[in-house]
């Protein structure tokens, strides 16, 4: 019973960001654009502007960062999820485990030809890994679906339901 999964790794989306972070993306375009019309706010209201627009800034920009840093690995046995900035952290769900996948798009994601698979597992520390920015026309559920399905029967593992 030995069938060899390539690995596949997947990361985000650029578009992900848009898609995720509009609201401060618009907040930040608007700031900058008040602060430097000339006559439309008071001059008094100006470094309080370009204030917010830099702590705005600074956040939009850690949230590229991370998202930029996320990578998802589905090897032959287990999915395993990679994030951090200054630091890397990594959680592993055995694919055994793995019990139900549904896709969500939001409206942006949809535009943008992008969705996010959710993945639900009996793993106590993971029990849902959303793996986000995903192209629309991926067929990645199949694909882990048969690794799934494989790792059940490797490990004789059944699911019983509906049972009286």
């Amino acid at each position: 019973m030995s069938q060899a999964f390539p690995n596949i790794k997947i990361r985000p989306h650029g578009l992900q960001f848009v898609a995720g972070n509009i609201g401060g993306i618009v907040c930040a375009v608007l700031i900058l654009l008040l602060a430097g019309y000339d006559g439309l706010l008071p001059k008094s209201i100006f470094p309080f502007m370009m204030a917010a627009f830099g702590l705005l800034f600074i956040n939009l920009l850690c949230k590229c960062v991370y998202l930029l840093r996320i990578s998802y690995i589905i090897t032959e046995e287990q999915l395993q999820y990679e994030y951090g900035i200054l630091s890397l952290q990594r959680d592993f769900i055995e694919l055994y485990r793995v019990v139900d996948y549904s896709e969500q798009r939001s409206f942006l994601q949809m535009l943008f030809g992008l969705k996010t698979v959710s993945i639900y597992s009996g793993d106590k520390t993971c029990p849902r890994l959303d793996i986000i920015g995903v192209q629309g026309d991926s067929d990645l559920i199949t694909m882990i679906r048969e690794r799934v399905e494989y790792n059940k029967k490797k490990h004789n593992i059944h699911e019983f339901t509906n049972i009286r």
